[in-house]
């Protein structure tokens, strides 16, 4: 008996830790999935500036991160029709769609296996599927519109939000310098690609603020986590008017 109540006592949980929990892994897949798909189009970025006129090809990739972005579109498109707060409906968009925020791995190919017909999806374009899918990615972040609200820092109600209150001033003064940059730049619109490397980094340390700002935004927030956004803020140098961004990989502990 006392090995079956202690299989069981997870399903006497209060609602509030089930929400909790079920943010906590919404928040985490979506931090993974903005650090992989951005260093994947840094990766890929650098391999085209190097090997221009490579003669692999990518078309099972291309396809793979065609999914991604249409199963974030018809997120984005389903989420306000469907009831519940953002990580239920994820949860269960998720349980349906398991390929969800799902980022694929860029693989490449030598060896032509095409049909005759088939059209040959080299890295350039690739990499504009990329482009789109980041933009849509975006466009997911910017919509999750949680509130906010005094939260309890590592898990406890008695515990001071001092320190989440310091890296919310942090990451808003950050905010504030990257939106000055914007204003000054004419060629970063909402729905186009950036031409221009700074520009592009830009545009990724814009969508690192908003991703930061949502876990700081998280009801119950873990010290490895703070840690997380203090380390991705270091990240983000914006001196004398322009911005130097480390695309390096930080991974989210959940």
């Amino acid at each position: 008996m006392d090995e079956f109540q202690d299989e069981t006592q997870h399903l006497h949980q209060p609602v509030a830790n089930i929400n909790q929990d079920l943010e906590t892994a919404y928040v985490a897949q979506m931090c993974l999935t903005w650090e992989v798909l951005h260093c994947q189009y840094t990766q890929l970025s650098q391999k085209i500036s190097s090997q221009p006129d490579s003669p692999i090809f990518y078309n099972y990739s291309a396809q793979q991160f065609q999914q991604l972005l249409v199963l974030l579109q018809r997120f984005i498109e389903t989420e306000p029709f469907e009831p519940g707060t953002r990580p239920e409906i994820y949860a269960r968009m998720r349980n349906a769609l398991p390929m969800l925020l799902q980022v694929p791995k860029v693989q490449g190919s030598d060896q032509k296996k095409l049909e005759d017909d088939e059209l040959t999806v080299l890295a350039p374009d690739l990499l504009k599927v990329i482009e789109s899918s980041i933009l849509t990615f975006r466009l997911f972040v910017k919509m999750d519109k949680k509130s906010s609200s005094v939260r309890n820092l590592f898990g406890s109600q008695n515990q001071m939000t001092t320190p989440v209150h310091q890296v919310q001033c942090s990451l808003e003064k950050k905010k504030v310098k990257l939106k000055e940059l914007r204003k000054k730049t004419k060629n970063l619109k909402k729905k186009s690609w950036p031409s221009m490397a700074a520009d592009v980094d830009l545009l990724l340390g814009l969508i690192d603020v908003k991703v930061m700002n949502r876990v700081l935004r998280m009801e119950r927030i873990s010290k490895e986590q703070l840690f997380w956004c203090e380390e991705k803020m270091k990240k983000l140098d914006v001196t004398d008017g322009k911005l130097q961004r480390d695309p390096s990989l930080i991974l989210f502990s959940g």
